[in-house]
C-alpha cells in the first residue's frame, strides 16, 4: 500500500481536489479494514496453533503413560515411537493444511 503523497508526488495539487480528497478518505478506510482483517487472521492462526500444541502435548503425555504401564505390567507390545512420531508429523502437516498455516 502506497501512501497518498507517494501516489500523487507528480501532481501534489490534485490532493486539494474535493473528489480526490473523498477518494483518499475511502482509500484510508479500505487500508484500515485490511489491517484489521490481517490482525484477525493472525489471531485465528495463533488460536489454531495453540490448539495444535495442546493436542500434541496431550497425545505425547497419553502415549508415554501407555508405554509406562506396558513396561510396568510386563506387556510385550510397547509403543512404537518411530511410528508414533511419523503419525504425529503427518497430523501436523494435515492440520496446518486444513487451517492454512504455513510453517
Amino acid at each position: 500500500m502506497k501512501p497518498p503523497l507517494e501516489i500523487f508526488k507528480e501532481n501534489p495539487e490534485l490532493l486539494e481536489n474535493p473528489t480526490v480528497k473523498e477518494l483518499l478518505s475511502e482509500y484510508e478506510d479500505v487500508c484500515d479494514a485490511l489491517i484489521d482483517l490481517q490482525q484477525v487472521l493472525e489471531m485465528n492462526k495463533e488460536k489454531y496453533l495453540k490448539i495444535l500444541v495442546r493436542e500434541i502435548r496431550e497425545s505425547i503425555s497419553m502415549e508415554l503413560k501407555r508405554d509406562l504401564e506396558a513396561e510396568r505390567f510386563g506387556e510385550s507390545e510397547r509403543i512404537d515411537f518411530k511410528n508414533a512420531v511419523e503419525n504425529l508429523g503427518n497430523y501436523i502437516i494435515d492440520y496446518c493444511k486444513e487451517h492454512q498455516i504455513y510453517l
